[in-house]
């Protein structure tokens, strides 16, 4: 049995390395798949709005059912 909180802190460590793995691999795809990438649009701010079809679209795409 371990110590009170060892537990926590090795279940941690393991999800953080699980977490910085998973990071590394998304990044080293996007860098090697730029093409991939969703543009996420942007307006200045007080310039107005995007229509509502817009976040339609921009999510579709984002979760890939365009």
């Amino acid at each position: 049995m371990l110590p009170d909180g060892l537990d926590k802190e090795i279940e941690w460590a393991m999800i953080r390395k699980k977490m910085i793995s998973q990071t590394e691999e998304f990044l080293n795809e996007a860098l090697a798949n730029p093409e991939l990438s969703v543009v996420i649009p942007t307006i200045p701010v007080g310039s107005g709005c995007f229509p509502k079809s817009m976040s339609y679209y921009f999510w579709a795409r984002v979760l890939g059912e365009l």
